[in-house]
């Protein structure tokens, strides 16, 4: 018995090469078309485009004072001229604080000491709000009215045609003559009050008592 041989092998039909695996979201896509995929900053346009709009900024300051917007301020002269002036009333407010302490020691009826709180709290504001009620005065003349703004918490804000006003006032008392201030009073004759404008320099009140003089002559003569 001869020697045994191996038969070839039988051809093997030939294997196709494997595809890759593709994301059936991503075949779908056209590569020639924009990305409409946004991020958080981002936002779609009507054209399907992305179109960055700024984030809208916020600002930390409070909204300003009533009326200040445009107003000239007053003499910064005006504050040392108002403790001057409130000297009186400080030393009176000391004296009855300390007049409700002694009370309350000597008598022994010890609520009176709290009364003491009352007069310090009135000193104290005076001497911290006085700068800042002077900042909170201001005016802006305009071609047909005079704009004068006052006051913080409780702030008054005037407009006055210069048509309706009756009678202009230049006030100085000692204290402001001591600074070279005055004190310009305007009467309207609509309703008869009063508007009083402080803190100004002598040549500025008298400026503006000009102004108004020659403004409301001119309009009432166009009447």
């Amino acid at each position: 018995m001869g020697p045994m041989t191996s038969s070839p092998p039988a051809d093997r039909p030939p294997q196709s090469p494997q595809r890759p695996r593709t994301d059936p979201a991503a075949a779908t896509e056209d590569p020639g078309a924009p990305d409409l995929r946004t991020d958080a900053g981002a936002v779609s346009g009507s054209d399907g485009t992305a179109s960055d709009l700024p984030s809208p900024e916020v600002s930390d300051t409070p909204g300003g004072r009533l009326g200040a917007e445009g107003l000239r301020p007053v003499s910064e002269k005006l504050v040392p001229a108002r403790y001057i002036a409130a000297i009186p009333g400080y030393v009176i407010g000391v004296l009855l604080a300390a007049g409700a302490v002694v009370a309350a020691v000597l008598t022994g009826w010890w609520w009176l000491g709290p009364l003491a709180v009352i007069p310090l709290a009135i000193v104290v504001q005076s001497l911290l709000l006085t700068p800042r009620r002077v900042r909170a005065i201001g005016y802006r003349e305009a071609e047909d009215d005079l704009t004068i703004g006052i006051g913080i918490m409780f702030r008054s804000v005037h407009t006055i045609p210069y048509g309706r006003v009756q009678s202009v006032k230049i006030d100085e008392g000692p204290v402001d003559r001591r600074y070279g201030l005055a004190k310009l009073s305007i009467s309207t004759a609509h309703d008869g009050e009063g508007v009083t404008l402080a803190g100004l320099e002598k040549d500025e009140a008298e400026r503006l008592r000009a102004l108004l003089t020659a403004r409301g002559v001119e309009l009432m003569a166009a009447l």
